[in-house]
């Protein structure tokens, strides 16, 4: 099956090229899938191999594709072959014009002859992006080979100028600081996002090409506009730190120093998202180290700057505020007020993180002061909002608010929407509003973030617009609110925020009455954190899926799932979390009378139980639970317990599973043996019945 899979990959699953592979297989029986799969695997030789002969007849998917190249006329030949040069999936009517050196309209036109020919396709018909079948593209790279390396160059050339003058002209718009016009390549904000978003493969693709190409100083230009953008997406950090080594290899490449520390100092910031802390900080040093060997000092106070972030992100912050505060120092000394700037913000995010905020607080007040000073007013905002974060956390609320208020205001002024919402967004999270106030903002807020297409944003929003509705018993506009929320996240690939908005999904649907849904939801919450090994949010997890399993009135579920956050909190050595999920349980705890008496005889009869009886943790706890529910009195405690152990042990025998079920009765033989709690018939048939609903 495996090689079957490959097998239709390199056939690009087109019809034609399937039938052939399935005839070269079919008419000699000893050729193995694998063996006819590898000799496809060359793009080079793919056409020629697939290729049939029968009775003098052949068939073969070059010379149907040659069929209909022919037909064309010899300009729309020369856009076919030349789309062979663009790296990216697919292409855009402006891109395919540039490449093609023609008016837009004029390509478009030649580029729907093209698709009626078969040799292309628009994706979706009407976007304006076409894309050629994979041995389509095969088949025309074989034919632009043909053409000149001067004609080639000439086309990728025009399909660089343009990528890179769109790359800076939605880089200006995304990171709007200064005054004047922006480009007009974009109507706003949003467009540029969109454009970003469509192109990213492309560019990446292009930037690969580039750098294999001679086009050295392109991949350094490309890399630099494109990775605030990609850093701003978890999902593409490892695009964002490929390009920045295509960047440092290429400035080497060109014999240029400060490009390669700039590239270096980009590569540094890039590799913290992927995790790869020490690398971050050995790319730091080196450069910083290229900064020294020139004498350049004023790259050197960025450089030291750069290493800062590194050492704080790595968790050096002795090491990082030492880095940050030469920094400062030598960019005093130069009067570089823009690395004065940036030494300060580095200093304060590490006084931050070391929990010293009166510190931070006064680094914060002297960075909105420079800035101001200098005219910086976005940079100026940003700072006054970090001051507010930092005045929130040292519980100094009044002066937090009054400090959102001066960041917005300065926006209002401006005109910036987008970090207007930003300043909004952290208002109103420390703002004391009403219920009703607060999902008005929120909603207003929410359609500002769609507005500037700032996706992140937004889905903090929603998901705060859904803690909102929740207070004001909304609940079915809250799941709304919380999914929207979770598409985003999943959308971008950002696990630890999708996570935060889960649980609240989960809380939302329970609220709601529709336990079936929250439960899914809990479950889908646990396999994420099984898979990231945090086993304390795991147990939470599991107490959560317990309360909404008991809601649904499926207790011996409830009971299992309790049971295995029992047995997370006492591998972990929570004895107060443990107690607490045993009280769920049914087990006196806390200042209740007979606790002591109950958590003692739960104990030794758990730790009583045989170590190497292969039986799950979990299962030990409810076998221990039951018995010391039954010692306190609990009856209708000790009765969903056991029904959650016969649930189990149906589950077990309807599965076969012989293996799992010797422990399980060894574990109640020894039970019954041991601690001899009082079970009768009856109770096990309860416990059944209660088991199997």
């Amino acid at each position: 099956a495996d090689a079957l899979a490959q097998l239709a990959a390199h056939c690009g699953h087109h019809p034609l090229a399937l039938q052939i592979a399935a005839s070269l297989l079919t008419t000699d029986a000893g050729r193995p899938i694998a063996a006819l799969a590898a000799e496809l695997a060359d793009a080079h030789t793919r056409l020629d191999v697939l290729c049939y002969e029968d009775g003098g007849h052949t068939t073969a998917v070059q010379a149907a594709f040659r069929l209909s190249y022919q037909r064309l006329p010899t300009h729309h030949r020369q856009l076919f072959r030349q789309l062979a040069l663009n790296p990216g999936p697919d292409i855009s009517t402006d891109a395919a014009a540039a490449l093609w050196g023609r008016p837009r309209a004029r390509t478009r036109d030649a580029l729907a002859a093209l698709a009626r020919a078969g040799l292309l396709a628009e994706q979706p018909v009407g976007s304006g992006r076409w894309r050629m079948h994979d041995l389509l593209r095969v088949y025309a790279a074989t034919l632009v080979e043909h053409d000149s390396a001067k004609w080639r160059s000439a086309a990728f050339t025009r399909l660089l100028k343009h990528c890179r003058e769109l790359a800076h002209a939605a880089n200006a718009h995304l990171h709007n600081s200064a005054a004047g016009p922006l480009p007009g390549d974009f109507r706003d904000r949003a467009h540029a996002v969109r454009w970003l978003e469509e192109e990213r493969a492309n560019l990446m693709a292009l930037i690969a090409r580039a750098a294999a190409t001679g086009h050295p100083r392109a991949v350094l230009d490309l890399q630099e506009k494109l990775r605030l953008f990609l850093l701003s997406r978890g999902s593409y950090a490892a695009d964002a730190v490929t390009a920045a080594e295509l960047a440092v290899d290429c400035a080497r490449e060109i014999g240029h120093p400060c490009c390669e520390a700039t590239a270096l100092h980009f590569l540094s910031e890039a590799l913290p998202h992927c995790g790869r802390l020490a690398e971050a900080v050995e790319a730091a040093i080196r450069g910083l180290d290229i900064c020294r060997a020139r004498g350049d000092r004023q790259r050197q106070a960025a450089a030291l700057t750069n290493l800062g972030s590194s050492l704080r992100r790595a968790q050096r912050f002795e090491e990082a505020a030492k880095a940050h505060t030469e920094s400062l120092a030598l960019s005093q000394e130069l009067g570089d007020q823009s690395g004065i700037g940036k030494a300060l913000m580095g200093l304060a995010d590490t006084l931050r993180d070391t929990h010293q905020y009166e510190e931070a607080a006064d680094v914060l007040t002297e960075a909105v002061r420079h800035f101001a000073e200098v005219g910086d007013w976005h940079a100026e905002g940003l700072q006054l909002m970090r001051l507010g974060d930092t005045l929130f956390a040292m519980k100094r609320s009044i002066e937090a608010v009054d400090t959102y208020r001066r960041a917005l205001v300065l926006y209002q002024e401006r005109g910036d929407e987008h970090h207007q919402a930003i300043a909004m967004q952290h208002l109103w999270a420390v703002s004391d509003m009403s219920p009703e106030e607060a999902v008005d903002n929120y909603e207003r807020l929410v359609t500002i973030c769609h507005k500037v297409c700032d996706r992140a944003l937004e889905a903090v929003a929603l998901n705060a617009l859904g803690n909102r509705l929740q207070q004001l018993g909304r609940y079915d506009e809250a799941v709304a609110a919380h999914r929207g929320a979770a598409a985003i996240h999943e959308e971008h690939d950002e696990e630890g925020p999708l996570l935060r908005v889960l649980d609240n999904l989960g809380t939302a649907l329970r609220a709601a009455g529709r336990l079936t849904e929250a439960a899914e939801v809990h479950e889908r919450e646990l396999a994420l954190l099984r898979a990231r090994g945090d086993r304390h949010k795991e147990a939470e997890a599991l107490e959560r899926l317990a309360t909404t399993l008991r809601s649904g009135r499926r207790r011996p579920r409830a009971v299992e799932a309790s049971a295995a956050a029992v047995g997370i909190y006492h591998e972990l050595e929570d004895a107060w979390c443990e107690r607490r999920a045993l009280s769920d349980l049914g087990l006196p705890v806390g200042n209740t009378p007979g606790a002591e008496t109950a958590m003692a005889v739960y104990t030794r009869i758990l730790a009583g139980l045989p170590k190497d009886d292969g039986l799950d943790q979990g299962l030990r706890i409810l076998f221990a639970l039951a018995a010391a529910q039954q010692r306190a009195g609990r009856l209708t405690a000790a009765l969903r317990t056991w029904a959650g152990l016969a649930r189990i042990m149906w589950r077990l025998l309807d599965e076969d599973n012989d293996l799992a079920l010797k422990p399980y009765f060894g574990a109640l033989k020894h039970l019954l043996r041991t601690f001899r709690p009082r079970l009768t018939l009856s109770t096990l048939r309860t416990g059944h019945r209660r088991g199997t609903r």
